[in-house]
C-alpha cells in the first residue's frame, strides 16, 4: 500500500518522465535495515541545479509517502553509466513515458555496449589485483 503511494506521487509529478523501483525492494529480498531504492530520469529542460532540488523535494515526499526516511533516489540524468544500465535491466518501472523510456533507453544501453569491453577487461584486472593482493 505505502508503495502504490509512492507510485502515484511520481506519475503526478510532471518533471518526473521515467521512475524505477531497483536494488533488493525490485528484487523482494530486503531485510529490516535495507533501503527503498528509486531511481528517476527527470526532464532534460532542468538544470542541474533544478534537479538537485527536485531530488531533494522527491525524497522528503516519498519518505513520507513510504513512511521511512530510508530511501535512496538516484537522479539517472546525473548517474554513471553502470549504474543506469543496471536500473534499467534489474529495475520495476514504476512511471514511464513511452518517448522518454525508448530515448533514454537506447541511449544508456548503446553507450553500455560500446564501453562493455573495456568494463569487462577493467573488472577483470581489478578482481585478478584482489585475488593476489587481497582488500588492502
Amino acid at each position: 500500500m505505502k508503495m502504490k503511494k509512492a507510485v502515484e506521487l511520481l506519475r503526478r509529478e510532471k518533471q518526473v518522465k521515467l521512475a524505477y523501483l531497483f536494488g533488493s525492494a525490485a528484487r523482494g529480498d530486503a531485510g529490516k535495515l535495507s533501503d527503498i531504492d528509486i531511481g528517476v530520469y527527470l526532464d532534460d529542460s532542468l538544470s542541474e541545479e533544478q534537479r538537485f532540488k527536485l531530488q531533494l523535494e522527491l525524497v522528503s515526499k516519498l519518505a513520507s509517502a513510504l513512511k521511512t526516511d530510508k530511501v535512496d533516489l538516484i537522479v539517472m540524468n546525473d548517474a554513471p553509466l553502470l549504474l543506469n544500465y543496471n536500473i534499467i535491466r534489474g529495475g520495476k518501472p514504476l512511471k514511464s513515458e513511452k518517448q522518454a523510456k525508448v530515448k533514454f533507453e537506447a541511449a544508456v544501453l548503446s553507450k553500455y555496449l560500446d564501453r562493455k569491453p573495456s568494463i569487462d577487461r577493467h573488472t577483470s584486472l581489478r578482481l585478478a589485483r584482489i585475488a593476489e593482493k587481497g582488500f588492502s
